[in-house]
């Protein structure tokens, strides 16, 4: 049998090699990110693992063997998940490799907006020792954290937020109100998130449905002042209306880790903008994350060759329309 890993930034798959060898699987790395191409050389594939290549339905339609589609990190927005089930191939992400890491850089980014401590150093690194002119300057006890999405991720970063005595309410319509009320997180509509937010932040995949779904409207629903927090898929926020937003003082200010388009172009809308902090789509590394998330992709890979069901399908409801 034959697993095919198309091009990755990892040191090294020599635990995916491993784990996959137990079962008699050869794993085989390619170097093309072109889909027709993906196709052709995965053909007798019964596994494709996949970090940053687009896997659309001209690369699917050619996999003849295929059983399963890993994805090495949680969003699969560079893959054709209708077109696999389908075929009848799993589509598959690793949802819980990173939940510590990302919820820390999250709440990192709020204490960095809270305390102004980009703007502050730079102003020392220039030689003014003052922070009078970076007021308001702000402690997050008392605040509301409003989590727009409030999955695995989000959870984690409520419970940061409230050990800093900040109120959290989240919008989430799949959340279980038993499952809230015992993390101490209020759910509401979100009309009423984004009028008694401080802070926003995003936990929501990146979909059709979900693209630029902070846009102007939405933005003029929240606070003035808000300071608006996207860790996890960059097209969720339309950045035109972000600036304009920033410029008018809606938003007091913006954090991203992720934009629409990595890396950006010099004249990407918020890149100069004084009230934005932005950090280069790193959120999911520690040096324990990365070799966390190729185990568990392998893992996972297995247990779908060997006949069991995954633990992680992300186009389930699609799968179970075909049988």
């Amino acid at each position: 049998m034959k697993a095919v890993i198309t091009p990755h930034g990892f040191p090294n798959v020599n635990q995916e090699k491993a784990l996959l060898a137990e079962i008699g699987v050869e794993l085989e790395e390619i170097k093309s990110l072109d889909p027709q191409e993906i196709g052709e050389l995965s053909r007798d594939a019964e596994v494709l693992f996949v970090q940053y290549a687009k896997i659309t339905k001209d690369t699917i339609v050619q996999l003849e063997k295929c059983k399963v589609i890993i994805r090495y990190g949680i969003g699969v927005d560079n893959v054709d998940l209708e077109a696999a089930a389908a075929k009848g191939i799993y589509v598959c992400n690793v949802p819980h490799y990173c939940g510590d890491e990302v919820a820390d850089h999250t709440f990192c980014l709020m204490l960095a907006a809270a305390r102004k401590l980009v703007s502050v150093s730079r102003q020392v690194q220039d030689g003014n020792w003052d922070f009078i002119n970076q007021r308001p300057i702000y402690s997050l006890a008392g605040h509301v954290l409003g989590l727009i999405g409030c999955g695995y991720i989000a959870q984690k970063v409520a419970v940061r937020a409230q050990a800093f005595g900040m109120q959290v309410v989240a919008y989430d319509p799949w959340l279980r109100q038993d499952l809230a009320d015992k993390l101490n997180i209020k759910l509401v509509e979100l009309e009423q998130l984004c009028a008694q937010s401080d802070y926003i932040s995003l936990h929501i995949p990146l979909t059709s449905n979900t693209h630029h779904y902070v846009d102007a409207r939405l933005m003029a629903m929240m606070k003035t002042g808000v300071v608006l927090i996207n860790t996890a898929r960059g097209g969720l926020i339309d950045e035109q209306a972000a600036k304009q937003a920033l410029e008018s003082g809606h938003v007091g200010m913006i954090c991203l880790d992720v934009l629409e388009e990595e890396p950006p172009q010099d004249n990407h809308p918020l890149i100069d903008a004084p009230q934005a902090i932005i950090t280069p789509h790193m959120a999911y590394y520690s040096e324990a994350s990365l070799p966390r998330l190729q185990k568990l992709a392998a893992e996972e890979a297995v247990r779908v060759l060997r006949g069991e069901p995954p633990l992680a399908p992300v186009n389930d409801k699609w799968m179970s329309k075909q049988n």
